[in-house]
């Protein structure tokens, strides 16, 4: 019987982009512009890869320097004071979902988020595909959802509902 390799959750280092990039691009449900945006580094957004044995099977994107207060997008919920982590984007491969990656993923950039000062973490729904998906996951990754579009929640609610790595190795 083989081994059963770990999932890690680790920052992403450049060398990784394409292999991150590959697995974007292997799942199938990734638009053009989105797999495009992440085939160069960004000054905004820090990354985050779920790695299992060689494999990159998730990534998220991620600022830990926002206001999102000052968008209004945010005022049905009761903010902290700035500075607020704003979750860009998650993905994992579709033949893994389910497995427990996302939840990895979130508690990883939590963890980094509650390192760094920020007071709530918050994001927005991409709705272009299986929205309900996409809500529950977030609600059972301890986020609360308002509406079909906004999420959010303090670090530690967080950290308190996802499994997986505290912070990036």
């Amino acid at each position: 019987m083989g081994r059963v390799e770990t999932l890690r959750v680790e920052f992403l280092e450049e060398a990784d982009r394409p292999a991150m990039c590959r697995m974007l691009e292997d799942s199938g449900d990734v638009a053009l512009n989105v797999l495009l945006r992440y085939r160069r580094p960004s000054s905004l957004y820090t990354t985050f890869v779920a790695v299992r044995g060689d494999a990159i099977e998730g990534m998220l994107t991620g600022s830990f320097d926002s206001n999102v207060a000052e968008s209004g997008a945010f005022e049905s919920y009761e903010l902290p004071v700035a500075p607020h982590a704003f979750l860009d984007r998650i993905y994992v491969h579709s033949a893994v979902r389910h497995a427990g990656v996302g939840g990895a993923l979130i508690a990883a950039y939590a963890a980094e988020a509650a390192e760094r000062g920020c007071t709530f973490v918050a994001g927005t729904i991409d709705v272009s595909s299986d929205p309900a998906a996409r809500i529950m996951f977030f609600k059972r990754c301890g986020f609360h959802v308002v509406g079909q579009e906004n999420f959010g929640a303090r670090p530690a609610d967080l950290l308190g509902g996802t499994t997986g790595r505290r912070r990036p190795v």
